[in-house]
């Protein structure tokens, strides 16, 4: 059991009760943030613009197995938003010269939205898209996709379209 010096001097015990006496008097630090605090909806508009980064897949069940595994490239995108037909249109080039396009409208929980739709590329792959997750700083996005690509080349990918900006 600790002690406190009371009035006087005296020692006195410190009980559960006054420490929660104490702890309640005190100023709450209303200028920190909870880091475990949850994300609210992504703001689609902060997508809006140019981005440098990457696109990394991981490819599985690909009818050309060769094509297996994981694959990434650096790639410069260029993204547009409609808030009024909740469209989002992303077009993608890659340092090799490819150039894709992904484009979809997103619905759902505001704080776990889907966005579906279709996605080509210039070499001939093309195929459907899913979200599965969305990160959007005023400097970085990170994009999370599920696709099935069902042309020449049918893979299921797990893919993240990232980037940065200033």
């Amino acid at each position: 059991m600790k002690l406190a010096r009371g009035p006087m001097g005296m020692k006195k015990p410190i009980t559960i009760a006054t420490a929660t006496v104490v702890a309640l008097a005190l100023p709450l630090a209303s200028a920190q943030q909870n880091p475990a605090a949850r994300r609210g909806p992504p703001d689609f508009t902060m997508l809006v613009g140019g981005w440098n980064g990457a696109n990394i897949e991981t490819r599985s069940a690909c009818s050309k197995p060769q094509n297996e595994g994981f694959h990434g490239t650096y790639a410069d995108y260029q993204i547009s938003h409609d808030p009024s037909s909740a469209l989002i249109n992303v077009n993608e080039t890659t340092t090799s010269g490819i150039f894709c396009n992904y484009a979809g409208t997103y619905a759902g929980d505001p704080l776990r939205p889907k966005w579906t739709g279709t996605m080509s590329c210039g070499d001939g792959k093309h195929g459907s898209f899913e979200s599965s997750g969305f990160l959007i700083t005023p400097t970085e996005m990170q994009i999370r996709l599920n696709i099935k690509l069902d042309g020449t080349e049918t893979c299921s990918i797990d893919s993240i379209l990232g980037g940065s900006r200033f």
